[in-house]
């Protein structure tokens, strides 16, 4: 449930993040969209009460460990920890962007979307205040998870308003035009600060794969790489189909590309609400190593091993088989053939992974 809670709360940040930047663009340059304002409105609204769902699970255990009431718990959650006083000004916040959302006079104000990004903008600041890295590293993580989740919300949140919610083929290339550069630069952020977060939180990055939280941010990394060929294709190779095919449809690509983000976002969520293996030998005193882990490392498992990287033959093959999968991808998109390359996709980041699995001793 807290997992299904975190990607469902992402999903939010990034359809108000999407929704309210298009209607800052100019509509020469993107597509016609509509998007219910009540939707924007549920996305606000949902925002506090999917972000409280980890801070009643924290507020149950801790009751039950210190055997105090839920109340007196919950009361010293609020006050006392980041996460819980970020959850108060995420209330505040979500409360207020939903009051203006839903005026029927400021929703239709030109300056409405500024407003309203000003403000989810201060939901993912808070959001980074009640990460690990901000209660590890104070500013300075702060700013690299804001950061990050910004980046990602900006990318994907346009990715996803764009495919799923514009009503003609109208005014593509233009929107493509200053789409990807921007898609180029959050994915340059996300990759700077994500790479920072994990200096942070992972410092043993290969050792963790042996953790539930290692395997999961494997997972999400090897997600990114079928992400980042749909986003190559889509942002460069459109130019090309539209001449070659008068006919081509960028949108079908893009909800493809939009569905491999959702995942990723899954994989992001998560992550949020494991434990960060600072450590991989300590936390393995407190946290049972990952099943998936277990299943397929073929070695000895023990909370002492350092794992290390030793090709072999099956390593190697399949390796190889993911490297084939992404060139089959692009190729497919250049034919014109979506369920294929969706597939082909998925099947990189499965190879990479068993790939990366089996090469490890």
């Amino acid at each position: 449930m807290i997992y299904i809670s975190e990607g469902l709360l992402y999903v939010c940040f990034a359809l108000l993040t999407g929704a309210l930047l298009l209607r800052l663009v100019p509509e020469a340059s993107r597509p016609a969209v509509s998007v219910p304002n009540s939707l924007l409105v549920a996305c606000a609204v949902a925002i506090p009460v999917l972000s409280y769902v980890p801070i009643h699970q924290l507020a149950l255990l801790f009751a039950e460990d210190f055997d105090m009431t839920y109340g007196s718990i919950l009361k010293s959650i609020l006050l006392d920890i980041n996460t819980g006083k970020a959850w108060v000004w995420t209330v505040i916040g979500s409360t207020g962007l939903a009051f203006l959302l839903g005026l029927q006079s400021f929703r239709n104000d030109r300056h409405m979307p500024k407003v309203a990004l000003f403000v989810t903008f201060l939901l993912i600041v808070w959001l980074g205040y009640a990460g690990h890295a901000s209660s590890l590293y104070g500013l300075r993580g702060l700013v690299t998870h804001a950061s990050h989740f910004l980046a990602v919300s900006v990318w994907i949140g346009i990715l996803f308003i764009a495919s799923w919610f514009s009503k003609d083929q109208a005014n593509w290339r233009s929107f493509l035009r200053w789409f990807s550069p921007v898609a180029i630069a959050c994915v340059l952020v996300t990759l700077l600060a994500g790479f920072m977060l994990m200096s942070f939180t992972t410092p043993e990055y290969v050792n963790s794969w042996m953790l539930p939280y290692g395997q999961m941010l494997l997972i999400k990394h090897l997600l990114i790489l079928p992400l980042l060929l749909f986003a190559y294709s889509n942002g460069f190779g459109y130019k090309r189909q539209a001449a070659l095919n008068p006919s081509f449809n960028p949108k079908r690509w893009l909800r493809a590309e939009s569905v491999i983000a959702l995942l990723v976002l899954a994989a992001t969520g998560a992550l949020g609400q494991q434990t960060p293996p600072h450590t991989v030998k300590e936390t393995l005193q407190t946290v049972s190593p990952s099943p998936l882990f277990t299943s397929v490392y073929k070695g000895d498992f023990s909370p002492d091993i350092t794992l290390q990287f030793t090709l072999h033959l099956e390593s190697i093959l399949m390796l190889a088989a993911a490297m084939l999968m992404a060139g089959g991808l692009i190729w497919m998109y250049r034919l014109g053939r979506l369920v294929p390359a969706f597939l082909m996709g998925l099947l990189t980041a499965a190879f990479g992974y068993f790939g990366l699995m089996f090469a490890i001793a």
